[in-house]
């Protein structure tokens, strides 16, 4: 009888590691499992082209400030390149490679002068075209600017070249004063949001997505929360088995 009482104990004490095990093992799952959907569908719900903005979790990542930022203003725009981010106005951050040498305002157009291309964008803030070598733009471009009847023209080498009907740019002389493109310093204000802004677009939400689902994101004690993780698995799995033959056999006792 005394047994029986031990068995019948153990079985119970067994039965609710089993299930308490169980609901922890059920939020991992679950999500594991939600996770998972989100990246099976990444292109439909735009992860790429999410960031992340929280500072608590950019600053898990380590994302620092950029190093340095230049702005130009012009009547309808302001553009601001923050190490190699181009942000105009309140868009999402363009990849450039080189260094901002100024923008100015053409027709319904916008030109962005790099240090060795020039970004042609529309008035719905989108790329239309960049101008190469291809197009006359010479290397090290220091400034871009207009003459009173907008003219558009580019500084680069003691050089000076103005852009023509087909978008193209040819060397020239000016006789008539032009009006470069200065830079404008960001205020403190402007210079905090940059660098917000800066920092949430290194880390999209599709990357965060794969690093949790990974474990990545956790470092060193992700690697060791999924071993755990497994071995929860792998206890419920072997308990769940001795549960059925349990209750199988009392089952046939019964019949």
């Amino acid at each position: 009888m005394g047994n029986k009482r031990y068995r019948r104990k153990k079985f119970s004490s067994l039965y609710l590691w089993h299930r308490y095990t169980g609901l922890l093992a059920a939020v991992f799952v679950i999500f594991i499992s939600l996770s998972g959907i989100a990246l099976n569908h990444t292109d439909d719900l735009a992860l790429k082209k999410k960031h992340l903005s929280s500072n608590f979790l950019l600053d898990s990542y380590n994302i620092q400030a950029p190093t340095w930022t230049r702005q130009f203003k012009t009547k309808q725009y302001t553009v601001t390149q923050a190490d190699d981010l181009l942000f105009i106005n309140s868009n999402e951050a363009m990849a450039i490679d080189s260094m901002l040498a100024g923008a100015i305002e053409f027709n319904d157009f916008l030109l962005i002068a790099l240090t060795n291309t020039v970004l042609l964008i529309d008035a719905d803030n989108q790329l239309v075209e960049t101008l190469g070598t291809l197009n006359g733009v010479p290397a090290n471009i220091n400034r871009i600017g207009s003459t009173n009847d907008q003219q558009i023209h580019l500084l680069a080498n003691d050089q000076i070249y103005r852009l023509t009907e087909a978008l193209s740019f040819q060397k020239t002389t000016v006789d008539e004063q032009l009006h470069w493109a200065s830079q404008e310093p960001l205020s403190k204000t402007a210079l905090k949001a940059i660098n917000q802004r800066y920092k949430s677009n290194i880390i999209s939400l599709e990357t965060f997505m794969l690093d949790i689902h990974s474990g990545r994101f956790f470092g060193a004690y992700g690697v060791l929360l999924f071993d755990l993780i497994a071995v929860i698995l792998i206890f419920l799995a072997f308990t769940g088995v001795i549960i059925w033959i349990r209750q199988s056999l009392k089952h046939r006792q019964r019949d």
